[in-house]
């Protein structure tokens, strides 16, 4: 898979941490643990969020209501 910005095909993955304060829980945030695909060559960066997480979040989002 080629970069979606400089078509550079020199990227690697890295595993990451996140914290995303969701509008009704600005208390609490709630800490993600996704993969970023970083571009070595321009930095364009995307990041991929495992199943069980965003299931997570959607679950927390459902809550608000």
């Amino acid at each position: 898979m080629s970069c979606k910005l400089c078509s550079s095909e020199n990227q690697s993955r890295f595993p990451a941490e996140i914290n995303i304060h969701l509008p009704h829980c600005v208390t609490t945030p709630t800490l993600l643990f996704p993969v970023l695909l970083v571009c070595l060559d321009c930095g364009f960066t995307e990041l991929s969020i495992e199943e069980t997480e965003l299931q997570r979040i959607a679950n927390s989002k459902s809550t608000e209501a």
